[in-house]
């Protein structure tokens, strides 16, 4: 049997193979008989072919024996009808018997289908113990309603005009209590398998998701024949015996294959042809009916050819239309990435501030895909930071690199759309590209941010540098020059009287004068070293070096510049210049017990200090001093960058600090 493997025991194999000959056998019985009026019992072959192969594949699967119970109860229904009414006609035994048969079997077929198998699909069990009332219910409405329908005095359906033979009219009130009975566990039941499929569909995960959707495809394309079946008896027959054997083959695949392919696209493209063909038969009657009324019944066929002319014109850009509402109702943008994209810069063109950038980013990503969560984190010193999020988080997280020029910015973190349920390629793809796109704004946030706060920070820095001079000057220098002023209007009424105490009172206000010189030149030198204005920086530097060196330590430092000097440089550069190298050279004289240090300075479009020492290098168990960060600060000012590394043996400070063009 073709489908059907070696594995399981051997009687799963001998049942499945004797099942699915009884009722191909019979099909092809009733072929023989009736023709292609038994085309409908090939629906039964369908349910038995895929029945078999479950119970060998899946036997932990309780639908295998569904599928083997409707298979033999339609397959019945078919064939004893034909058989039947060709006995009949012929005078072939067992006629009567047949047709009760079939009409006993119809019943058991309908509750298989309609209550038992969505039920138990695809786990082969029920959603939960509480969920087997609704089970309990159609099992009843399986057996009460062919027992009350069975023995009840009435005409068959399968064999028409023709009355139940096994009819017990004394039993006719028992009859009729089983068939009241049945009926409401038949609502009971399809209402279970209603709501049993809703629930099972949202607390289904990955696997059992994608079943679910090759069982909506299923039952989604019984609506067409069953619409049809009115038109025209026979082709609906066949057509409603072809959606069942698409029924049965696309449940069995939902079961055993179900992970190989990807329905979005299958549900998309059925959904939208199927809107497309109602809008286009809808035209079509339309024009036919405004026809009819003009020519008051009339219309040539001519007419109709026209009429059928203008509706297939307008299929494809119905159809065009359609299908991207229907794919936008899916996928969002991921269908179209350039809209997706385009979108997401319109967005940021319209997002002035930068904070409301990156949840900008979010949610544009969100509703252009139709994301239940999307968050961006930025990385810092301490680790990930979550700056913009739009949804709520459920379960695991995707996540796609954001960068910029080959730089980790942060990082998009999304959710799958439904429990469980993976991103598609396409979504992958898709979300990539934005994710690039969204470092770009991400790293532009960033620096406006940066900006602003270096901005904030130079404000504060020069308030408080002018608060602590008002300070000093209130506490210090005032004071001083207050007091001398008093001393000097004393010394006055001593001069006739008592020179000598006179003397000594101006002696002591000579001291208080050069203290608050001293403070002067202590306030100067704390905003700019008066060395820089008199010598510049390579000189200034040099005299500094020589103040070391006096030290009776035996430390060397060379001063190493061009030739031609460097020019004039930006005060600022040149104070943060200063103050890095000094503060290095402090370092070093401190903690490296270093014999030489060399000094080197360059200008190269920007202006680069090297401080190299050959001392012990650095120490990792110490965390980094004030000093340390003062330096990176200074650089970090003007835009620049310092780095320390360490070298065998030794330290090496290099800062490179902007030097923009001057007047």
């Amino acid at each position: 049997m073709v489908g059907v493997d070696d594995t399981g025991p051997r009687w799963r194999r001998v049942v499945a193979v004797i099942w699915l000959i009884a009722v191909a056998g019979l099909w092809i019985f009733a072929m023989a008989l009736v023709g292609f009026d038994a085309i409908t019992g090939l629906a039964s072959v369908a349910f038995a072919v895929v029945g078999a192969v479950l119970l060998v594949r899946r036997p932990e699967n309780g639908l295998a024996w569904v599928f083997l119970a409707i298979a033999a109860t339609s397959v019945v229904v078919g064939s004893g009808a034909a058989y039947a009414q060709h006995a009949l006609a012929h005078g072939w035994p067992a006629a009567r018997f047949v047709a009760w048969l079939a009409d006993f079997a119809a019943p058991p077929t309908v509750g298989l289908v309609a209550g038992v198998l969505p039920q138990l699909f695809p786990t082969g069990r029920a959603l939960s113990p509480r969920w087997r009332w609704p089970l309990l219910a159609a099992t009843g409405y399986t057996v009460l309603t062919p027992v009350g329908n069975g023995f009840y005095p009435q005409h068959l359906e399968s064999v028409a005009s023709f009355p139940n033979p096994y009819a017990i009219p004394a039993a006719k009130v028992v009859s009729e209590i089983l068939i009241a009975t049945a009926l409401p566990l038949g609502l009971v039941a399809i209402g279970g398998t209603v709501a049993s499929l809703v629930l099972r569909w949202r607390r289904a995960t990955g696997d059992e998701r994608q079943q679910l959707k090759w069982f909506a495809v299923a039952i989604c394309l019984l609506p067409i024949p069953l619409a049809l079946h009115d038109a025209s008896n026979q082709l609906g027959n066949a057509l409603i015996s072809a959606m069942f054997v698409l029924i049965a083959l696309t449940i069995g695949t939902a079961i055993l294959r179900y992970h190989l392919y990807d329905l979005d696209l299958v549900i998309s493209r059925t959904v939208a042809y199927l809107a497309v063909s109602a809008v286009v038969a809808g035209l079509y009657l339309a024009i036919v009916g405004l026809v009819e009324a003009g020519t008051r019944g009339s219309a040539t066929l001519a007419l109709h050819v026209i009429a059928a002319v203008a509706a297939a014109a307008a299929f494809h850009p119905l159809r065009v239309r359609l299908q991207r509402s229907v794919d936008r109702l899916f996928y969002g943008d991921r269908a179209r990435p350039y809209d997706a994209v385009a979108g997401l810069a319109q967005r940021l063109e319209s997002a002035l501030a930068p904070e409301d950038v990156l949840p900008t980013v979010v949610r544009t990503v969100a509703g252009a895909l139709r994301l239940p969560y999307v968050g961006i984190e930025l990385h810092e010193s301490g680790g990930w930071r979550v700056v913009a999020e739009h949804g709520h988080r459920r379960g695991a997280t995707d996540v796609y690199p954001m960068a910029y020029q080959g730089a980790a910015v942060g990082r998009m973190l999304v959710c799958a759309r439904g429990p469980g349920e993976a991103l598609g390629a396409a979504d992958h793809r898709l979300l990539a590209d934005l994710a690039r796109q969204a470092g770009v704004a991400a790293q532009a946030a960033l620096a406006t941010t940066e900006l602003l706060r270096s901005r904030a920070e130079l404000v504060t820095a020069r308030e408080e540098e002018r608060r602590r001079l008002r300070r000093d000057l209130h506490d210090g220098l005032g004071p001083t020059l207050a007091g001398v002023t008093m001393g000097l209007h004393a010394a006055q009424t001593f001069v006739d009287r008592d020179p000598d105490e006179a003397k000594r009172m101006l002696a002591g206000l000579e001291a208080q004068v050069e203290e608050a010189i001293a403070d002067i030149r202590r306030l100067v030198y704390g905003l700019r070293p008066p060395a820089l204005d008199e010598f510049g920086l390579v000189r200034a530097l040099q005299l500094h070096a020589a103040r070391i060196e006096t030290e009776p330590s035996g430390f060397e430092i060379v001063i190493d510049s061009p030739a031609s000097g460097l020019g004039r440089l930006p005060a600022a550069v040149e104070v943060a210049a200063y103050r890095i190298v000094t503060e290095a050279l402090t370092n070093v004289t401190r903690h490296a017990r270093a014999h030489t240090c060399t000094v080197r300075l360059c200008l190269n479009g920007a202006l680069e200090l090297d401080v190299i020492d050959d001392g012990r290098g650095l120490d990792a168990s110490r965390p980094p001093g004030v000093g340390i960060a003062a330096m990176r600060e200074r650089a970090a000012e003007l835009g620049g960058v310092l780095a320390i590394e360490g070298l065998h043996p030794g330290t090496r400070v290099h800062a490179r600090l902007p030097v923009a063009s001057l007047p």
